[in-house]
């Protein structure tokens, strides 16, 4: 079993990262690489709003439960209803740009009302859900500090499985998949995974078409379809989430800071803090810790919530694990009744 985690030891407030489990006791906490524990993050990201994408990839994804990132032109749609619906079932609607020219061609006046019309005309048609990260046309970078003066993130095309903590938030790789690319199989797609597996890393699959739509570089849906049901019998192993969801992720727990606030014999409160803008970053950290000896079980409650928990043994000692959002208020475990 592969043992992933960031190690952070209660009451101190920096961050220790460790590729392995240290020896854990009552006052150590555990912050999972990726949510619930698994050994991988995979995002499946659709440019250009092909025909498709709506009526045949979505409804595939949604049958399997995984949640997809639409990057849109946003002068391209004609369909902002259907991209709503996508939008309140969990899909991410990021910027593709507004007229998905090239960036590399136009100079930074352009290239600003590209950034701030195309995220602004996806706010105003998508209600509740914001536009945080965008996709480069033609996998051409534009300017990066303007980009990420209205982005957290940019998705790029460099073809690599990108590691725990990308170097550059700005230019996230991604592998295309397709007609006329090396990922069309169903086996294409699941080595790329297991890549990911074995990096412990994140794998991001770049799609167009979808069942010769007329899109670039279509992709099957019949090999959608059993790669997704691969991934999905794999669920201790792949966590599949949306581009903007995965980056929120790494960034706060890369700066996740755990405090102790009270450790009594049957309850202790923690607060879990990142310094990042709560506005944005906001998703849920997997914690574990290894509750006290004479603890059998334990509730967890987060802001006077209840936050679901599970509790397995490994060896002689019990471990509780739960998710939690930074700077959402304190977090309370209690000892369960017996």
């Amino acid at each position: 079993m592969k043992k992933i985690s960031i190690l952070l030891a209660a009451i101190v407030f920096t961050t220790i990262c460790s590729e392995s489990f240290s020896q854990t006791n009552s006052k150590t906490y555990e912050v999972a690489t990726w949510q619930g524990f698994r050994t991988a993050a995979v995002s499946y990201t659709f440019d250009d709003n092909c025909p498709n994408q709506l009526p045949v990839a979505i409804p595939l994804f949604n049958e399997f439960g995984f949640c997809t990132t639409m990057f849109v032109p946003s002068d391209w749609i004609k369909d902002w209803s259907g991209l709503q619906t996508a939008a309140d079932q969990g899909h991410e609607i990021a910027s593709h740009t507004v007229t998905h020219n090239n960036l590399g061609t136009l100079t930074a006046a352009q290239q600003l009302i590209e950034f701030k019309n195309s995220q602004e005309s996806i706010n105003a048609h998508i209600k509740v859900h914001s536009c945080i990260t965008i996709a480069y046309p033609y996998c051409v970078p534009g300017n990066d500090s303007l980009c990420a003066s209205f982005y957290i993130a940019a998705r790029h095309c460099q073809g690599y499985i990108e590691p725990k903590t990308p170097a550059d938030f700005m230019k996230i790789s991604s592998l295309t998949t397709g007609s006329v690319s090396s990922i069309q199989t169903v086996a294409d797609f699941n080595s790329r995974v297991q890549k990911a597996d074995s990096l412990n890393g994140w794998c991001v699959f770049l799609l167009h078409g979808i069942d010769n739509d007329g899109g670039y570089s279509t992709t099957q849906s019949a090999v959608l379809r059993a790669h997704l049901s691969y991934v999905k019998e794999q669920d201790n192993t792949y966590w599949v989430a949306t581009f903007g969801d995965v980056v929120r992720y790494i960034k706060e727990r890369d700066a996740a800071t755990i405090h102790e606030l009270s450790n009594k014999p049957g309850a202790i409160t923690l607060q879990l803090t990142d310094k990042l803008d709560n506005a944005v970053y906001n998703y849920p950290l997997t914690i574990r810790k290894a509750l006290p000896k004479h603890w059998t079980s334990a509730t967890v409650m987060q802001n006077g919530k209840k936050v679901e928990a599970k509790v397995t043994k490994r060896g002689a000692l019990r471990y509780i694990t739960f998710d939690v959002v930074p700077d959402n208020g304190n977090i309370i475990l209690k000892a369960a009744k017996r």
